[in-house]
């Protein structure tokens, strides 16, 4: 036990040192994307920056065109700088995400500044460029640059900052799509692992039942009749055991496995018990849980045929209301045997937990006394035909 212990301490430590790993590869851009929208980002400002020089009629436009496109290339190295940097810094928290994102803008803001003033008033000036440096060193002689620098680095920032602003936005997103289609996967694991354990619980609580039936046989001497039980008995477990617990079968599945729950029990009591099946046939082929059915059955011969003198019908309905699949067990009631001990609600329960762990609040369980005097099991689910 101690072991065990430590193994699954152990697996929880690595999973929890993993999870930095995952937050950061979760929360990438794909580079599409990532490069896609720093190409479109650009191209747009170059569009709309030239249209609006010619409608206003600025002069040496096309000079200024071509001076602007390389600077856009600059600008387009900048942000996949950005974008790289970006990639490799992934903090926990959303906010210190976008604060390492809006910190890491500005040296690159910077450099694109710079850049921009080489090519505009050193490499290719033009004559507004002229006037402009004129203005500006008789303004701040010697350091006319540094202030055109910072200038354009606090115009550009905004430029820089929405874009980073807007890669952490898609980083978040794809982490809490990431962080969601894992709790789900949890969720379902977590579904699976409570309907197999719940198919489980049936087994042994109908050996149980089935092996007292046996005793009863071999201390009587029903020599034929227990080995008509252990016979009936391997053919059950053959069936029930080969079924995947979240399966789902047709109604006229479900019978035919519960059938030969019966023959076991017929072997019991061949003069007692009853069966009637009234299914309509369009409803034949509905849907249900894999032996959904068998705890309901073996209680209605625990309490209804065992303490019985005489003849009981255990009677099965099947309904569609109102786009649900409705099932009715009935059971007779010898009101002269005597009353048998009341159980442990561990088969009612589990067909109730069953329902609700695969379909919801959408399906139920109900029972108690019926009109007649006997006991009925009523269970309703959502109707559908093509998902067995």
């Amino acid at each position: 036990m101690t072991n065990r212990k430590d193994a699954l301490r152990d697996q929880r430590a690595k999973m929890l040192a993993a999870a930095p790993d995952w937050r950061a590869s979760d929360a990438r851009v794909n580079p599409r994307v990532a490069i896609g929208s720093i190409i479109a980002m650009w191209v747009i400002y170059f569009l709309i920056t030239t249209g609006l020089a010619m409608l206003t009629g600025a002069p040496e436009q096309w000079p200024s065109a071509g001076r602007r496109a390389v600077v856009v290339v600059a600008g387009i190295l900048c942000t996949f700088v950005l974008y790289q940097l970006l990639q490799r810094a992934q903090p926990q928290s959303f906010g210190a995400r976008l604060a390492a994102a809006m910190g890491t803008a500005v040296p690159l803001v910077i450099v694109y500044a710079t850049i921009n003033l080489l090519v505009f008033y050193h490499w290719f000036p033009v004559s507004e460029s002229a006037k402009l440096i004129e203005e500006m060193q008789a303004k701040y002689p010697g350091a006319w640059e540094t202030v055109l620098i910072l200038d354009s680095s606090i115009r550009w920032y905004f430029f820089f900052a929405v874009w980073a602003a807007l890669y952490v936005a898609f980083g978040y997103a794809n982490e809490m799509r990431a962080v969601e289609r894992r709790a789900n996967h949890f969720r379902i694991e977590a579904q699976t692992a409570q309907l197999r354990a719940l198919h489980y619980q049936v087994n042994p609580h109908f050996l149980f039942n089935t092996l007292n039936s046996l005793s009863t046989l071999v201390l009587r001497g029903s020599k034929a009749e227990a080995e008509t039980m252990i016979m009936n008995l391997s053919s059950f477990l053959r069936s029930s055991l080969a079924i995947d617990p979240q399966q789902l079968v047709s109604l006229d599945e479900e019978i035919a496995l519960q059938r030969l729950y019966l023959d076991i029990e017929q072997a019991r009591f061949p003069d007692r018990l009853q069966v009637e099946v009234m299914i309509p046939d369009q409803l034949k082929h509905a849907c249900v849980p894999v032996l959904i059915l068998q705890p309901i059955i073996e209680n209605a011969i625990k309490y209804g045929v065992s303490p019985s003198k005489g003849r009981i019908a255990i009677r099965l309905q099947a309904s569609a209301e109102h786009g649900m699949l409705v099932l009715r067990i009935e059971n007779d009631i010898d009101p002269k045997a005597p009353v048998p001990a009341s159980g442990t609600g561990l088969g009612l329960g589990n067909v109730r937990e069953r329902l609700l762990t695969r379909y919801g609040p959408a399906a139920g369980c109900e029972w108690g006394k019926s009109d007649n005097g006997g006991f009925f099991v009523s269970l309703w689910l959502p109707l559908a035909r093509e998902a067995c």
